[in-house]
């Protein structure tokens, strides 16, 4: 027993080593500074978290500003990627390394979890080629220093179901476990909560003879949660609150894009999906049509198309043994998804949380088929030999598979000097009115709010928040086209005064700065 122990802890501390050693020569390759708007929004977050000052949002919208002012606490994000990741900057500074290194750790923990879940289900060689084909995965290398919540999303994903399939774990204190890391991916992203019922599901027809139902996953999952849920509940009156229940509403005829986040006002969603059937059709037949175009892409599914339907290809075989009951909670899971983003919205990255999945059921399947055709022969040696060249083979495929990644060049580089200058025109209690937002919220530490759809609304924002400047770039000219035209007429005509906003600097070809009277 003890050697067993010690060969489970050499064999995850290598999947860990290799995972990690893949990411770092990756990062020392490609990694030039945060080029995503949404993880300059987390790491924002995660500064304030760091400082003592809890979940506050420097980059706010008019929409948000609807419901609250500034300071504003978030309500968009979910808080564990922001709370991880401030342990990161604490030690390392508010550095856009610090999102990268933070991604690049969650990449590297999810390998000993593949390990584990493959070794359960398919035995020691297809948990070994697992986290080959795992660790050399394209667009899960990209995410792993984007600073984005999806290196932490598979991790979490990857563990709930460790967590719920483990035969070690079914027993009480396992129910409060697997529970618990559910709470715990919820926390990471809000749509967990559509995966909660299949889980209770799986859970419940795994239990041993005897037990009842999973209330102590349910209880765990609650316990977890429970702290988000009740600060959500005391500030906004909504334990589930998030401004993300706007976006049935959006992407339609009626709100294109975001532009609905550049109002400030609410909209009654209910109202909206009775009286506005018709468009909302229309979004989700548009969502399904994009969602047929990538069905096979690796940037819906984080692997190539070869993996992806070797997996779909598993599902039909009699796979049986520890693995039971585990696709149907993958699929159910998958779709559940998939009909809540076609209403909602239909973002292609939220499904790679399922590639590890496909990983190990596509190699283990390959394996038993060899494993099961090799006994009709009887050649005992080969469906090791045959499980490891497949192993290389599917890593090698999903390595070359897309098209080789290139060193972004981040936005930052073209305005961080206007930042760094306007950051010291205006106080740090004051709102910078920009298209620019998450640039400035981060790099300028300053709060920065998204413009208003129109020029003429700027006065409804000075009504909601202390407004110390206006900053336009030239990215106005393509960059945001849900905005209505007046601000391109602004970038041209730069008037010397706007709403009480005096010009006060211009870069050319770069931006306009107005700056409010002291």
């Amino acid at each position: 027993m003890r050697r067993d122990h010690f060969v489970t802890a050499l064999s995850l501390a290598a999947a860990a080593l290799f995972t990690g050693a893949v990411w770092y020569l990756y990062y020392k390759q490609y990694f030039t500074g945060l080029v995503l708007n949404d993880a300059m929004d987390y790491a924002g977050i995660a500064r304030n978290v760091a400082r003592g000052q809890g979940f506050i949002s420097q980059y706010v919208t008019p929409l948000s500003l609807a419901h609250h002012g500034v300071p504003q606490p978030d309500m968009w994000r979910a808080p564990l990627w922001p709370l991880a990741l401030a342990g990161f900057q604490k030690m390392l500074g508010f550095i856009d390394e610090a999102s990268a290194i933070g991604s690049g750790f969650f990449f590297a923990a999810t390998g000993p979890v593949v390990f584990l879940l493959a070794r359960q289900w398919f035995g020691s060689l297809v948990a070994a080629g697992s986290v080959l084909i795992y660790s050399l995965t394209p667009k899960l290398l990209y995410f792993s220093i984007s600073g984005m919540t999806e290196p932490l999303a598979v991790f979490l994903t990857a563990l709930a179901v460790l967590a719920a399939s483990s035969r070690g774990l079914r027993n009480k204190p396992g129910d409060w476990l697997s529970g618990a890391a559910l709470g715990l991916f919820y926390l990471a992203r809000y749509n967990a909560l559509v995966f909660l019922p299949f889980f209770l599901g799986y859970r419940w027809l795994s239990r041993r003879e005897g037990s009842g139902p999973p209330l102590r996953m349910l209880a765990g999952f609650t316990l977890a949660a429970l702290p988000w849920l009740a600060r959500n509940c005391i500030i906004f009156g909504n334990p589930f609150f998030s401004l993300q229940k706007y976006e049935p509403v959006m992407f339609t005829r009626i709100y294109p894009d975001y532009s609905l986040y550049l109002h400030p006002r609410t909209v009654d969603v209910a109202a909206f999906v009775k009286n506005e059937t018709g468009a909302l059709m229309e979004k989700i037949a548009a969502n399904w049509g994009h969602y047929l175009e990538s069905f096979l892409s690796p940037d819906l599914n984080g692997v190539p198309a070869s993996i992806f339907i070797i997996f779909l290809a598993s599902l039909a075989l009699p796979l049986g043994g520890r693995s039971a009951g585990i696709r149907p909670l993958i699929v159910f899971c998958y779709l559940a998804q998939l009909a809540a983003l076609l209403v909602i919205h239909f973002i292609p990255r939220l499904f790679l949380v399922f590639a590890p999945f496909y990983i190990i059921f596509a190699l283990g399947a390959l394996s038993m088929s060899v494993h099961c055709l090799a006994g009709k022969l009887g050649l005992k040696s080969v469906p090791g030999l045959l499980t490891a060249i497949f192993a290389i083979f599917l890593a090698f495929c999903n390595l070359t598979g897309s098209t080789p990644p290139e060193k972004e060049i981040p936005d930052r580089d073209r305005y961080l000097k206007i930042i760094n200058d306007l950051a010291g025109m205006v106080p740090p209690d004051r709102v910078i009115l920009t298209n620019e937002g998450h640039l400035v919220s981060w790099y300028g530490d300053r709060y920065a709010c998204k413009i208003p759809y129109s020029v003429d609304m700027v006065p409804d924002i000075k009504k909601r928040a202390g407004v110390g400047a206006l900053f336009i770039s030239d990215r106005i000219l393509w960059h945001m086209p849900e905005a209505d035209r007046s601000w391109k007429f602004l970038w041209y005509q730069h008037p010397g005064e706007l709403h009480s906003l005096r010009l006060t600097k211009t870069i050319p070809d770069r931006g306009v700065i107005y700056l409010a009277p002291r």
